[in-house]
């Protein structure tokens, strides 16, 4: 247990000295930010000491160390044949992403993100998203769900023309990667070997499990593993589960801890290049023979014997293709990018989860806390010596899937996901005091979004032409499609209900909305309440995919074929969300580690002929 120790200072009542008028957590936040502060500048001198060691020719070249890219070079490198090269531009985690609950408030640098530009569409006026960048990526910084999604997500993907791609088909990779530690005699839907841990939160927090019971009494299912032979159980309506989460013993294990350790470092045919950013695909003849990138020693160009292979995730993968003169001519020509090839649906289809805040909160009084020094001390002294408490949980810790009335008649899988997290609410913040700790540590109110899995709008990226090699225009078209609204509102109807549950009333939880003023006259909980709300709070979620969806011949929008190759370039493929014709029902996390696994099965396929 090495890691996070950077909190120990921490643990000592000396540490939290201090003639401050704030309130212990806004004191826990200055602390803690502080002690962030230090571990961020030590690793950004490591990353500036960063070698230049990748050079002249591989076998296969993987671009991005994310959730499937850190998957397949793993995969890959196992035969010892191959020579594998690994390029990321972000640098190696830190021992801050290691704390399960601290992901949303202590890890805001540039360098652990990249920045990109929404730009204004549909609902969402405009804004800035943010994915992981460095080893791990979003794995690295994200809330650690780990939700497979539903069976008929996948035969779905099938049933468009995908062959290989149907539920049977892909969760033997789903178990292949796991190493469960909750239900390993399941071993239909489970596995146990493999290097991805995946734990329930071993911290039960109690106010989470009563908002479970005030679910199951306004009918909604209780599901012990979602992952499991049922997401929504017997219900036909919702089901409520502690989330699964990738981490072990209180500690985060994204993609790079489980399938980049230390064993697989050494192996001599593995090269891991970090701070490399990748400025194209190098394509002569029709074939994908090598990548340019800027690395630590400057601008230079690997290539590749066999395959390169984009893991950039959503949004660069597509930027990498039409960087590379791959995708759409006229936009390419727009731009001043010479077309290598014209693959129109490079950067289409952009699908993701989205959600409209709806300002709806749950006071807490018996069961709220908003902690004092002592009760921080001792949590953080849990954490360090056992790794066990509040600070080993992730910040959302429990989950509602829910099948709205206007899901698809027929259709079995949830339209709707609630995640919950607490949050402190604080009147007024003293001058100079830092606003109260977002970790899930202690806190006073219950926080609600409605998240609509299954959105009919779709977006696109397209290349910045004041600035190619920077933030692609993302156009997430939030509610293009104003239907999507309708399962989101009733969701926030069936969350109002909670309100009258026994479980709350005894407990002295109650309702409370911020409604706007321009809403104030509008009949609370109708249908043009809810709707004049949402107005200007269309987001997306950051579960981006589908932007190289794939597809068979006849679809003309498809980028790569169910093997993963891309249309009309050899020795090129894409292992990513991006793939993915449609969102899944869940967190995509777990499904980008099956698409690496899957990914790297069909390459070894192909090249072990």
């Amino acid at each position: 247990m090495a890691g996070s120790m950077w909190l120990a200072p921490l643990t000592s009542a000396a540490a939290w000295q201090s003639s401050t008028h704030c309130t212990a957590a806004s004191l826990f936040a200055t602390l803690v930010l502080s002690l962030a502060n230090k571990t961020l500048k030590t690793a950004q001198e490591k990353a500036r000491k960063t070698p230049n060691i990748a050079k002249g020719e591989y076998d296969f070249i993987v671009v991005g160390a994310g959730s499937a890219g850190c998957v397949v070079a793993n995969r890959l490198s196992e035969e010892k044949g191959w020579k594998v090269l690994l390029l990321e531009a972000g640098a190696e985690e830190t021992d801050i992403n290691m704390v399960p609950s601290m992901y949303n408030r202590y890890m805001e640098d540039d360098f652990f993100y990249w920045r990109y530009n929404l730009q204004k569409s549909g609902w969402n006026p405009g804004s800035v998203a943010s994915r992981g960048k460095g080893m791990g990526g979003s794995s690295a910084v994200n809330a650690l769900h780990f939700t497979r999604g539903n069976r008929e997500d996948f035969d779905n993907i099938k049933a468009m023309g995908n062959p290989g791609w149907g539920y049977e088909d892909v969760l033997k990779y789903f178990k292949k990667s796991e190493n469960n530690h909750n239900f390993p005699k399941d071993t239909k839907y489970h596995g146990t070997g493999g290097p991805q841990d995946v734990t329930l939160d071993t911290y039960r927090e109690p106010n989470t499990e009563l908002l479970l019971k005030a679910y199951q009494e306004i009918g909604m299912a209780r599901v012990e593993d979602v992952n499991g032979a049922s997401q929504l159980g017997t219900s036909t309506v919702g089901a409520v589960s502690w989330a699964p989460s990738a981490m072990l013993n209180g500690e985060r294990r994204s993609s790079n801890r489980a399938y980049l350790g230390p064993a697989v470092r050494k192996r001599p045919n593995l090269t891991v290049q970090t701070r490399a950013f990748v400025r194209r695909v190098v394509v002569s003849g029709g074939r994908a023979v090598g990548v340019e990138f800027d690395g630590p020693a400057g601008r230079k160009t690997v290539t590749a014997k066999k395959e390169v292979i984009l893991s950039c995730g959503a949004y660069n993968s597509p930027q990498v293709l039409m960087l590379s003169g791959i995708g759409p001519k006229k936009h390419l020509q727009e731009v001043g990018i010479k077309t290598v090839l014209d693959l129109p649906g490079v950067g289409q289809r952009l699908h993701d989860h989205i959600f409209a805040k709806g300002n709806v909160k749950f006071m807490l009084s018996k069961t709220a806390s908003t902690g004092t020094v002592q009760q921080y001390i001792k949590t953080i002294t849990e954490y360090v010596q056992k790794r066990t408490g509040p600070l080993s949980g992730s910040a959302n810790p429990a989950n509602l899937f829910y099948r709205s009335a206007y899901q698809a008649k027929g259709s079995k899988r949830p339209d709707i996901q609630i995640p919950v997290g607490g949050s402190q609410y604080i009147r007024k913040l003293g001058a100079g005091c830092q606003a109260a700790d977002a970790a899930g540590v202690f806190y006073n109110q219950l926080g609600f979004n409605a998240i609509n899995l299954h959105p009919k709008s779709r977006g696109q990226i397209l290349l910045n032409k004041t600035d190619l090699y920077g933030s692609p225009l993302v156009y997430t078209n939030v509610f293009g499609d104003e239907s999507d609204l309708k399962p989101i509102i009733e969701a926030y109807k069936m969350v109002v209900r909670l309100n009258s549950t026994g479980t709350f009333r005894n407990n002295g939880i109650t309702l409370s909305i911020g409604s706007p003023k321009a809403c104030a006259k509008l009949r609370f909980n109708s249908d043009a309440y809810w709707k004049c709300t949402f107005q200007g709070q269309g987001a997306a979620n950051q579960h981006p995919t589908s932007s190289c969806s794939m597809g068979p011949d006849s679809d003309k929008l498809a980028v790569v074929d169910a093997k993963l190759k891309v249309r009309g370039i050899k020795g090129l493929r894409v292992i990513d969300a991006s793939v993915l014709p449609e969102t899944t029902s869940g967190n995509t996390n777990a499904v980008c580690v099956m698409v690496g696994e899957k990914g790297a099965d069909l390459v070894k396929a192909d090249w072990k002929k």
